[in-house]
């Protein structure tokens, strides 16, 4: 290759400026690994070296989350214009819940090594965790209501093209839940009233999470059943089912075991908490249903490993980390279940999908470590490679169209001029004739606060959707769109 033909590489600006909230997913996959160290089930009395490795995973999750929360902050303060593009975009915005699932990873990770392992902080950094995780909660829930709103008011979306993308929203209070019942467990020999306040609230968050994925996986499930897996450009998507499912039932598990050491409670005579073996049955109830989502992840893992083998998957990029964090969490569950049964073989399985992902982890982090030197993993597609300066010519054409747009509340008058006439007649046409004209421009999408009508079509493709390469564009053609994670 020609010196003159290798792909320039993107200054730091450039890179701010296509830093994505979709780059979370990394810390999500690097701050999984804490658990799954943590928990493995074989560790031939070398626990403490599968400590030392969870711990490594910990500090440089907490960097990497860090910087990435930097380059975020520095994204938007110098190019404020590209928030109103990313909230807006119909496949970007949706990864603004992996903020919070990345950071309930580091909670995870300060409770379970920090305060159990190496016993830092005493229960200070117990209080300070569980402070934290109630930020983390809320910044869930917001992911879950606001941005589900955006979903169903600004965003177009059509079956054929969904995906499994559209539970990036509702999963982080399902991690917030399994998070907050970490933290309970940390919280039950400090105060029983605030680990049962937390397991409550654990419990609440699960709930929500849960009860959200299975209206999405339903609509998901018909997708499958109506047009087959997604297209190339998301086929890495068909593992993110085992996100809610894994990290439902590991919540669920760890909730069970709460309600079992907190209940009854005496404090409380006349509630159903102080009810004799009501704990107990709660954990009976928590078993159950985590062994049902354990067998539904199955039911998903199968055909979309078997999919993705035989199909031809995206070009390396971004994407491949979502397979990470759904396959970890998953195997949490595997591992915790073989735990409470008791069964080596469910713990040789757990065993067998921690070291699939840690070498899966390992080859994904060598291609991006490769791919980061010259910058081609910074792309947003809500910018297409845009410059700013076009952003601002987007808002001058709109700010005109809104100009020249007839108001329909106000009458206009039109001058009519008679043959023979020296003077013209004014006529006030009513105002339903200026609304007849309002419906050449009609509005079919707002934008950054403004309406973007119907005559401005290069606008309206370029706000739709996220616009592939020139090699792309070659093969697919440019009436036919295409989502890029």
């Amino acid at each position: 290759m020609d010196k003159e033909d290798k792909p320039r590489r993107k200054n730091l600006t450039e890179r701010i400026k296509h830093f994505t909230p979709s780059w979370f997913a990394v810390s999500m996959g690097v701050g999984v690994h804490i658990s799954l160290f943590h928990n493995f089930p074989f560790n031939g009395g070398n626990q403490l070296v599968l400590d030392i490795i969870a711990t490594i995973f910990l500090v440089f999750n907490m960097v990497l989350f860090v910087t990435m929360i930097a380059m975020t902050a520095a994204r938007y303060s110098m190019f404020p214009q590209i928030w109103g593009l990313m909230i807006h975009h119909p496949v970007q915005s949706l990864f603004l819940g992996c903020i919070p699932m990345a950071l309930a990873t580091i909670i995870n990770g300060l409770i379970i090594e920090g305060h159990q392992t190496w016993n830092l902080g005493g229960n200070a950094l117990v209080y300070v965790t569980w402070g934290l995780w109630w930020f983390d909660a809320a910044l869930s829930l917001l992911s879950n209501f606001a941005i589900f709103h955006l979903m169903v008011t600004h965003h177009a979306y059509e079956l054929p093209k969904s995906s499994a993308v559209w539970l990036l929203p509702v999963v982080p209070s399902i991690v917030a839940g399994t998070s907050g019942a970490i933290v309970a467990g940390a919280l039950v020999d400090i105060s029983e009233s605030h680990a049962l306040l937390a397991t409550m609230a654990a419990s609440f968050m699960l709930a929500v999470g849960l009860l959200m994925s299975f209206f999405v996986l339903a609509i998901y499930t018909h997708r499958l059943l109506l047009h087959g897996f997604p297209s190339a450009g998301l086929a890495v998507s068909i593992f993110l089912p085992l996100g809610p499912f894994g990290q439902g039932g590991y919540g669920l598990l760890l909730v069970g075991d709460l309600f079992r050491k907190l209940l009854p409670q005496s404090t409380s005579p006349d509630s159903i908490l102080a009810e004799p073996g009501f704990g107990m049955a709660l954990q009976a109830i928590t078993f159950v249903f985590a062994f049902m989502l354990w067998v539904i992840g199955i039911w998903f893992l199968v055909p979309a490993t078997v999919a993705l083998s035989t199909s031809r998957g995206p070009p390396f990029g971004l994407p491949y980390w979502g397979l990470i964090f759904p396959s970890g969490v998953y195997t949490l569950l595997t591992i915790q279940l073989g735990t409470k049964i008791n069964s080596t073989f469910i713990h040789v399985i757990g065993a067998i999908y921690t070291l699939s992902i840690f070498c899966m982890f390992t080859v994904i982090s060598f291609k991006t470590i490769k791919q980061l030197r010259s910058g081609k993993m910074f792309h947003a597609p809500c910018l297409d490679d845009q410059p700013l300066a076009a952003i601002d010519a987007i808002q001058k054409n709109d700010i005109e169209l809104n100009a020249r747009t007839p108001n329909p509340n106000t009458a206009t008058t039109t001058i009519v001029a008679t043959p023979g006439d020296t003077t013209p007649e004014t006529v006030a046409e009513p105002q339903e004739e200026a609304s007849r004209e309002l419906e050449s421009d009609t509005v079919k999408r707002t934008w950054w606060g403004k309406p973007v009508y119907e005559g401005s079509d290069d606008l309206e493709e370029w706000l739709a959707f996220p616009h592939i390469t020139d090699t792309q564009a070659e093969n697919t053609g440019p009436s036919r769109p295409m989502y890029v994670l």
